[in-house]
């Protein structure tokens, strides 16, 4: 038996031809343009953070220090707070963007959100891109794991600075909101008890 297309059939065919073509080229547009997107979210990812390490070597200038945050650089006016070009109307973290010289390398990392520039020589002309899980206190197992130790500021059952810093940045927190007579963890521990925790966190290299 065969069967036979009328007219009207061939015609329906080949409109269902026409459309799933038209699905499949909009399906590869729509990819080509988040992946461009994506880039071009990537490319003023590595400015900003290039502006950062800029910054921070004009301040380190003046001040001579060995590890530069972000939010040193913009309580001094010398950059603006950073939006989160990944998402919304967030901001790139303060506390965890930084600059650390040694000897003659400055090394700069920026965290926005989910992702991470990372321990980057400020004058590389290529930065590579993370992302990161949030930093946990429960052990992380596997490879690609960052591991830091973080201080908390504790004082009658509480934690004065509201989370937990690394050591530099602990210091300079305490300092900031205690007085500069606070130079090291052993000067804060003779008023203070110093929380001592190891955090973890997965990081994926994606760019």
């Amino acid at each position: 038996m065969k069967v036979r297309f009328d007219e009207k059939g061939k015609g329906t065919y080949e409109f269902l031809t026409v459309a799933v073509t038209c699905l499949i080229l909009s399906a590869i547009l729509l990819f080509i343009v988040i992946n461009n997107t994506q880039k071009e979210k990537y490319e003023v990812f590595k400015y900003n953070a290039k502006t950062v390490g800029i910054n921070a070597v004009n301040y380190n200038n003046e001040t001579s220090e060995d590890v530069v945050y972000l939010y040193e650089l913009i309580n001094s006016n010398l950059v603006t707070r950073i939006k989160n070009n990944f998402s919304g109307d967030e901001y790139c973290d303060m506390y965890e963007s930084k600059v650390v010289f040694s000897l003659n390398n400055k090394k700069v990392t920026l965290k926005c959100g989910e992702y991470l520039i990372y321990n980057q020589d400020v004058t590389d002309k290529e930065y590579n891109i993370y992302k990161v899980s949030d930093w946990s206190f429960n052990k992380i197992n596997g490879d690609d794991v960052d591991t830091v130790k973080m201080y908390g500021l504790i004082k009658n059952g509480n934690n004065l600075l509201d989370g937990y810093y690394e050591e530099e940045l602990f210091i300079k927190l305490v300092r900031d909101n205690y007085g500069d007579k606070y130079n090291s963890l052993k000067d804060i521990k003779e008023n203070y008890k110093v929380d001592e925790k190891t955090a973890y966190r997965k990081r994926t290299l994606v760019s």
